[in-house]
């Protein structure tokens, strides 16, 4: 409000638009710009004529309508010409100002099909209300679908006549579509859910985007290393007849386009005849081709690379709105998301089905149990020797329904020792097989580690059938008692002194005194002098004093001055009066059955030695391995497990003597070979078990290596292998040369370590004691490694 002189008089009222508002009708006086419109406007050739003559139910709606907030408009008179308000101007759009006067079905000539019937109603005295109507509406030069909720009552004249309508309104446009988006959210999320087929994830999202945005074509493509985009998973209406899937260069899409994908940029195009990055001619033809005219382009940028894209292709000309691309982007992520669970899972069910192949072909049982005690697997021999249809829940129930009731107790407690020191688990007992006999097993778990937490997680565990051994250290005691009964050497020793009174035909067979040279002789005679039975609380008096001694375990010397482990078995004699004239002992002979306790000990020492070797290095293998994402991480783990398998199957032939390294070498590189050449150059070399498996993994790490960035990425190029032996000492160096040539060209070291160094020198410095240098010639990389071995194992053969 501002004002102007006239002459010397006072200063006349204007308005913002510098209209007087001295003569201006009352109902006219407020409104905000369009109050300022209608000021201005000369209604002299209106059909509502000065607005000083309109009725006065029409003023009072008009001052009513310019006073408030809420969009609101008027049609008057038979031609219904149509006044608004402030609110009302924003939904216009494009239409206003010059809606202002016009009438109303020329105002919204594009939906006068629809509202049409709604103002003859009205017009005909029937007041209308809608929460919700949906009009497609041009009034921001393209049509876009709106949805309004408004109550049109019908205004009568002084002479009761419907003259016109009043029509409060507000748009809820907004709210629709963001219901109808939480709606298209929720059902999406529902239908990929269960989905565990990456193609059938791909499928369900575009089906469900393009019925959403009404688009001709969605669909996803997946970019490899090269840069080709594989199209795949899309759904298409058979307006763009074709647009079908393929392989195509991201160059294919233009420098511009490629480069805002490359960046993760979405590319918007409305129309390919008018955006600059399709408009030339031979982009217009391609585009023609395939009856394309607009479209979208989500790209999928992951760990700094283009891994995919999602595109919503349409036939005609369309005006994309924000909301549209907000829902595109978010349907992308959701649905990556959705693809990569389900790689997961897919690839999970390919490892647990491979560990489940190579557990059911091992002959022992192998379990695997969590943390609490609750069981998780059984492999197919647990089944076999049990007859159990499905696995126990828990290793009480293991141990209640299957082990020896005997051992029960001794299990229970060595598991509970083993949890609460975090150790190895380890004890013999008997479990029943199906037929209600028992077998003896030799079980061992070991725990495995949370590698965030570093608590246990779960046992790991093997219990191998021991039965026939164990039978044989029965049988043996049970021959021996016989024998120690009849035949063993008995001795008889007087009282007094302890001088021997009787000899028998095996006491001279196991000492090699004649009965003559012992007869009369002291105890002391077979007694070593450094051991405690020389003394006085030795065996003799023990006996003497009424304890008896049975299979008492100690050492006795032959004539030969050779020490005899022997067991004794000694009591007192007694008189018919009961006085004690003496002992009688057995001496049963030990040395064979020490003899198979030392071999047996040296066994259990080398089961145990290999299964801590195993589980080691497996567990160093899972500590070391990073990623970005869990396929990659799956893939390298696959590797390197593939690594030591062909390691471990090789030793296995050897009977675990040791691997022969120009096979080792062979099997580690066969995987990677397709056109290109392999040259292995050495003498023959048998590695042991404890170097073959490290060093094939980093062998390993090295092919992958060269497959992905060396000489094995391309068809034309090769690896070099050769290898020596270098022996000073005792141990001997093996010296081994990788290198790399005819492959892409190096610039030089690496900016940075690669995860693949890490390992090849944690394996060969740390696990091995050996050395390794790299050096990336342009020529290829070059890698040398020393490792120490045992002299006698680099002897000439055969490999």
């Amino acid at each position: 409000m501002c004002g102007t002189l006239v002459g010397n008089a006072v200063p006349v009222p204007m308005d913002t638009e510098g209209v007087s508002l001295a003569n201006a009708p009352k109902f006219l006086s407020d409104g905000g710009d369009m109050g300022a419109r209608m000021r201005a406007r000369d209604w002299s050739a209106s059909p509502l004529g000065p607005p000083e003559g309109w009725a006065q139910p029409l003023k009072t709606l008009v001052a009513v309508m310019l006073a408030a907030n809420q969009p609101m408009f008027i049609a008057w008179g038979a031609g219904r010409t149509m006044l608004y308000n402030d609110g009302y101007a924003e939904i216009l759009g494009l239409k206003h100002p010059g809606a202002l006067g016009r009438p109303f079905d020329r105002v919204w000539s594009e939906i006068w099909g629809e509202l049409k019937p709604i103002m003859v109603r009205c017009y005909a005295g029937e007041p209308i209300q809608m929460d919700d109507i949906m009009l497609v509406m041009h009034r921001h030069g393209h049509p876009e679908e709106t949805h309004f909720a408004f109550s049109y009552t019908p205004v009568r004249d002084e002479a009761g006549r419907v003259s016109g309508v009043f029509c409060p309104c507000m748009e809820i446009t907004a709210r629709v579509m963001a219901d109808r988006r939480q709606a298209f959210r929720l059902g999406l999320e529902e239908r990929l859910r269960d989905l565990s087929s990456p193609k059938a994830a791909m499928a369900a999202a575009a089906d469900a985007l393009g019925r959403h945005l009404n688009a001709a074509q969605v669909g996803y493509a997946e970019v490899d290393a090269e840069g080709h985009a594989i199209t795949g998973g899309e759904i298409h209406d058979g307006r763009i007849p074709n647009f079908r899937a393929g392989r195509y260069r991201l160059e294919e899409y233009g420098p511009a386009m490629a480069a805002d994908m490359a960046a993760g940029r979405a590319v918007v195009v409305h129309d390919v005849q008018e955006d600059a990055r399709t408009s030339p001619p031979e982009a217009l033809a391609a585009y023609a081709a395939i009856s394309l005219r607009a479209f979208v382009v989500v790209p999928l940028v992951k760990g700094g690379r283009l891994t995919a894209y999602l595109y919503v292709a349409h036939p005609e000309p369309r005006r994309w709105s924000d909301d549209d691309l907000a829902l595109t982007r978010e349907v992308a992520e959701r649905t990556w998301a959705a693809i990569g669970r389900a790689r997961a899972e897919a690839a999970l069910r390919e490892s647990e089905a491979r560990f489940r192949l190579m557990a059911n072909a091992v002959p022992q049982i192998i379990w695997i149990i969590d943390a609490a005690g609750r069981n998780e697997f059984f492999n197919e021999q647990w089944f076999d020797y049990t007859g159990a249809t499905c696995g126990p829940t828990s290793a009480s129930e293991v141990a209640a329904e299957f082990v020896h009731p005997d051992d029960r107790s001794a299990t229970t407690a060595a598991f509970v020792e083993a949890q609460r020191a975090s150790q190895t688990f380890l004890v013999e007992h008997r479990i029943r097989s199906k037929d209600g006999s028992y077998r003896w097993f030799l079980v061992r778990g070991e725990p495995f580690r949370d590698s965030c937490t570093g608590a246990i997680a779960r046992w790991f565990g093997a219990s191998v059938d021991i039965h026939d051994r164990k039978q044989a250290e029965e049988t043996n005691a049970r021959l021996a008692a016989i024998v120690a009964s009849t035949t063993d050497a008995i001795i008889g020793f007087a009282a007094e002194d302890g001088h021997i009174l009787a000899w028998n035909r095996g006491a001279e067979e196991l000492f090699g005194y004649a009965e003559a040279e012992a007869l009369g002789g002291a105890v002391g005679l077979l007694v070593p002098p450094d051991l405690p039975d020389a003394d006085p609380t030795g065996v003799f008096r023990r006996a003497m004093d009424g304890v008896r001694v049975h299979e008492h375990e100690t050492e006795r010397l032959a004539k030969s001055g050779e020490r005899i482990p022997v067991a004794v078995t000694a009591s007192r004699m007694l008189a018919p009066d009961g006085r004690p004239i003496g002992v009688a002992a057995i001496f049963r002979d030990l040395r064979q059955r020490k003899a198979i306790e030392a071999r047996q000990a040296l066994l259990a020492r080398e089961v145990d030695h290999r299964s801590k070797n195993a589980l080691a290095v497996v567990q160093t293998m899972l500590r070391l391995t990073r990623a970005d994402d869990v396929p990659a991480f799956v893939r390298a783990v696959e590797g390197r497990i593939s690594a030591l398998a062909r390691a471990q199957t090789l030793l296995a032939e050897e009977r675990w003597d040791g691997a022969a390294l120009h096979t080792m070498l062979r099997g580690e590189l066969a995987p990677f070979l397709a056109d290109q050449r392999a040259e292995l150059d050495g003498p023959p070399v048998v590695l042991p078990p404890g170097t073959a498996q490290p060093l094939a993994m980093a062998v390993h790490e090295l092919a992958t290596n060269a497959a992905k960035h060396g000489a094995l990425s391309v068809p034309e190029g090769r690896v070099s292998v050769s290898w020596c032996i270098e022996a000073s000492t005792p141990m001997a160096t093996l010296r081994l040369r990788w290198a790399e040539g005819d492959g892409p060209p190096l610039a030089g070291r690496p900016s940075r370590r690669g995860f693949g160094s890490r390992v090849i020198e944690g394996t060969v410095r740390g696990q091995l004691g050996g050395a390794v240098s790299l050096t990336w010639a342009r020529t290829g990389l070059v890698c040398h490694v020393e490792v120490p071995i045992r002299r006698s194992l680099a002897q000439p053969g055969s490999e």
